[in-house]
């Protein structure tokens, strides 16, 4: 794409256009599988910051299980600064990115099952959320579910540095009945995690 390499199968790709429309770049990030960049986001001194999922060991990180949360950071010019991926020995999706005030970086997604030692409630997926700093340092890791499949599908951060987090669940989550099939969920964690 556009002179880019494909490391093989579907990569992450990161497109850059000016206000009219110009392209400014484009980048091409993958590993010999099958990879989605699924959302974006952009703080304030203008770094960008790319999820979604590797089916392998993406820049030289390590491959967990059959697929990884992966997020990216990327300069306004296009350099690449990190890469870092997460997740359990199933298969883990990243599918929302925020940034707060501070430059941390918060990804939400669900996954197959244990992610850095937190509980899996098991049911298919569980929603998970990471909280990075801006340097690429994990600051802690949430998961929660309920006996269905679970799944975190966006993720917000408000002026007093509360998460927002929704998707769907299938199960009674957090004490919440639901009311069939798959229900719209929100959720809010503080900026510690809780």
């Amino acid at each position: 794409l556009d002179g880019q390499t494909n490391a093989g199968g579907e990569d992450i790709f990161v497109m850059k256009y000016n206000s009219t429309g110009t392209k400014q770049w484009t980048k091409l990030s993958g590993t010999s599988g099958n990879d989605q960049g699924t959302a974006i986001a952009v703080d304030s001194s203008g770094n960008i910051f790319v999820t979604g999922w590797a089916s392998g060991s993406l820049d030289g990180q390590t491959a967990i299980g059959s697929s990884d949360i992966v997020l990216l950071k990327y300069l306004t010019d296009g350099t690449k600064v990190w890469t870092r991926q997460a997740g359990s020995t199933s298969g883990d999706w990243g599918y929302g990115v925020a940034v707060d005030n501070s430059g941390n970086i918060f990804v939400a997604g669900y996954a197959g099952g244990s992610v850095d030692g937190q509980s899996y409630a098991g049911g298919g997926t569980d929603i998970v959320v990471l909280k990075y700093d801006s340097s690429g340092t994990k600051q802690w890791t949430r998961i929660d579910g309920s006996s269905g499949p679970d799944q975190a599908l966006s993720i917000a951060v408000d002026s007093s540095g509360n998460i927002l987090v929704t998707g769907y669940t299938e199960g009674n989550l957090d004490g919440q009945t639901n009311a069939g099939d798959d229900d719209i969920f929100l959720m809010s964690f503080d900026s510690s995690g809780s």
